[in-house]
């Protein structure tokens, strides 16, 4: 049986064969299929995403925003029957968005068109039952836990960020993966903290929001922000909540994983390959000086956890290079669920 995994982001569609090694191990059969949603024909250049607020309060979806979804249905169905070669398959799909409850449909779609009936149109078209969607932020956690060379096997604390269109935030804790989404009750993803001047935190962590502020602010002040975000994961982790930052509910300052210490924090997908580019390395300096400088003033648990000569050290920052951790991620679980 061929498992096919999608990532449907939110500039392009990704895609390929996933095959089981053993019990904890998945690989990509070939390189990834990729369709970019603006190469088709019907893509929209002037669709501009509703605002946040309105699709919270369920503005109606106008004839733009259905027709630019359109485009994005299509370019997963491309991708999908590129795979196949016309044999049995199960497949499953990451997508970036809010879910609605049945986990069907895009409800919130911060660089893209909302699409509430994504699942029965895939349906509808390949004649074939869907499991629920993932996000594919949990997925590029699975990716980096099931791939051969993924950055959380073997590690028992961790922080993923992935940054691209969007950012990607997961958690390793005592041995288990774990989706904000279900931890949400202490902790807040990138995209809900705001810094003093209401700009959200993933404007700091994705490389659209880095490119974009990037005319406005230096590359020092861009990794001082970042740095204060990676510490605070560190500190809600250990010690809870602190209020570092503005979100817009409440958070718990306890939970069950208290006094856990993070043994390595990962960096993924166009974050990763940007930090280390000499475009992007005056932000990582910046970034690892302002971590460090506050893991120095930190409980002095995290301070020996983190802090050797006066230096962060090395070996709890980690560069990934798996940029198919998403699809590889999807097809493990798929794997696991459906096999």
């Amino acid at each position: 049986m061929r498992v096919i995994a999608i990532d449907a982001g939110a500039t392009k569609v990704s895609g390929g064969v996933v095959e089981k090694v053993n019990d904890t191990t998945f690989e990509l059969v070939d390189p990834a299929v990729e369709i970019r949603y603006q190469e088709h024909p019907k893509f929209n250049l002037k669709f501009l995403p509703v605002p946040l607020d309105d699709q919270y309060s369920q503005t109606k979806i106008d004839r733009s925003e259905k027709q630019q979804g359109d485009v994005y249905i299509d370019c997963v169905l491309q991708v999908i029957n590129s795979l196949t070669n016309d044999k049995p398959f199960h497949f499953g799909i990451a997508i970036a968005g809010i879910k609605d409850l049945a986990n069907r449909g895009i409800k919130i779609m911060a660089n893209g068109p909302r699409i509430p009936d994504f699942s029965n149109r895939i349906e509808a078209n390949i004649k074939k039952a869907m499991p629920q969607l993932e996000s594919d932020a949990n997925m590029c956690l699975w990716g980096e836990e099931y791939a051969k060379d993924g950055a959380l096997r073997h590690i028992e604390n961790a922080y993923y960020l992935g940054g691209g269109t969007g950012t990607a935030d997961g958690l390793k804790l005592k041995m288990n993966l774990i989706s904000f989404d279900n931890v949400s009750s202490w902790i807040g993803k990138a995209i809900e903290l705001k810094i003093s001047n209401g700009q959200s935190l993933e404007r700091y962590s994705s490389m659209s929001g880095i490119n974009h502020l990037r005319s406005s602010l230096t590359n020092e002040e861009i990794g001082v922000v970042l740095g204060g975000l990676l510490f605070e994961r560190i500190s809600t982790v250990y010690s809870g909540w602190k209020n570092q930052y503005i979100i817009d509910r409440d958070l718990q300052s306890t939970h069950d994983y208290y006094h856990t210490l993070l043994d390595r924090i990962v960096l993924g997908q166009q974050l990763s390959i940007f930090l280390r580019s000499n475009d992007g390395q005056n932000i990582y300096k910046s970034m690892r000086a302002e971590l460090t400088k506050l893991c120095f003033s930190a409980e002095k648990q995290i301070k020996r956890h983190f802090i050797v000569n006066d230096n962060f050290k090395s070996d709890r920052l980690f560069f990934s290079n798996l940029r198919e951790a998403p699809i590889i991620g999807m097809g493990a679980k798929v794997w696991m669920e459906k096999c």
